[in-house]
């Protein structure tokens, strides 16, 4: 299995370090701070194409396959995990996957190029990853779908444009467009969340929000077979974001270690520091591996199931290594806001729940080693 990079994919990678250095990170804290979409800095990275390097050209993409979407995740990453709406590409897949002709047409081109942001609504007060337990309901009236429930803890839910919600009915789970402003969709309040933060968060309420029968996504009842497509690919860009912040995170603290002076030595000389910068790389690098791997098998149409389960596990765990290291190597500095060791610690610990937590991480693995639930 080749992890090199096409000539492609190295450009693509430094194009999108280049926007995140000169664009997002200058001013990124200002709105970690408020927990403020920036609308402006998403509209640059769909304009660079950068929103639409994975998807196949058929569909209006660059057609570079799944691991230039990990990369662009990886170095979004660098300024944190908000900057990685995966509820947008979870709705990409969805509609390149399962959409019709004329959903395609409406939707995926505004989704490509940053004209339109899309989200992704599952979760409930009382109903997380457990689909069985799914109270928001869903019922037929003529040629339309009527849903009624309430949704929480959903990303970006108050600025897309479109939501893709899931929702129970006699024929089982189904995913339904929901568009911005529909009659009968309130946001009921926006939380205040310790991760992700640029990425906001937000509870809703469905009351007799009626969407025309197009509006389905793939067929009644596929919710299952729809969600696990888009989530399996959206948990690559879960651990690719953890990535990029472990290698941030890493990359700050060697250049610092370089350059503070301990009495008359270099702190960079201490042996104990050089042994957690060789542990540190050794971890990212494993990681990166299992990603990449990941990727390629996504891209030759394996399944995934279990691979994308093992790459966010692993790459969720060594970024929470890395940073809490980074940030004792560092001591004083790492404590620093300014440095961004505040936001990379608390984005690892979104990113260990979002998108399905850690735990049921472990709990699809050992499915896949021994069967059982």
């Amino acid at each position: 299995m080749d992890f090199e990079l096409s000539q492609e994919h190295e450009q693509l990678q430094q194009s999108v370090k280049n926007l995140v250095e000169q664009d997002i990170l200058p001013t990124i804290m200002k709105y970690e701070e408020k927990s403020i979409l920036p609308m402006e800095l998403f509209r640059k990275i769909g304009q660079a194409g950068f929103l639409k390097a994975h998807i196949p050209r058929e569909y209006g993409g660059s057609g570079l396959g799944t691991t230039a979407f990990c990369l662009v995740c990886e170095e979004l990453g660098k300024a944190g995990a908000g900057m990685v709406h995966n509820g947008h590409f979870q709705t990409q897949k969805m509609l390149s996957e399962y959409g019709t002709a004329k959903q395609k047409e409406k939707y995926l081109d505004k989704l490509l190029s940053g004209e339109y942001l899309a989200a992704t609504a599952i979760t409930e007060p009382t109903v997380g990853s457990s689909f069985k337990n799914m109270q928001t309901q869903v019922k037929r009236r003529g040629d339309a779908f009527v849903l009624n429930g309430v949704k929480t803890l959903i990303n970006d839910a108050a600025e897309a444009d479109i939501m893709n919600v899931f929702a129970r009915g006699e024929e089982g789970i189904s995913v339904f467009l929901v568009e911005k402003n529909s009659p009968g969709l309130k946001m009921l309040k926006k939380m205040d969340p310790i991760g992700m933060r640029s990425s906001p968060v937000y509870e809703f309420e469905l009351k007799d929000c009626t969407v025309d029968a197009d509006q389905l996504i793939g067929n009644i009842g596929q919710g299952f077979q729809t969600f696990f497509s888009a989530f399996n690919f959206s948990r690559l860009g879960n651990a690719s974001a953890a990535l990029g912040i472990a290698q941030s995170a890493f990359d700050k603290t060697v250049s610092y270690l370089k350059e503070r002076e301990v009495g008359t030595r270099m702190a960079i000389e201490f042996q104990g520091l050089r042994w957690m910068l060789a542990e540190m790389s050794s971890q990212i690098e494993a990681a990166r591996l299992v990603r990449n791997r990941a990727a390629v098998m996504e891209e030759k149409n394996q399944d995934i199931n279990l691979a994308s389960s093992q790459t966010k596990l692993f790459c969720v765990q060594v970024a929470e290594r890395v940073v809490s290291d980074c940030i004792q190597a560092t001591g004083r500095y790492g404590c620093l806001r300014e440095n961004l060791f505040d936001l990379y610690l608390r984005d690892v610990k979104a990113l260990g729940i979002a998108g399905g937590s850690l735990e049921i991480m472990k709990n699809n693995i050992a499915r896949h080693l021994v069967g059982g639930r």
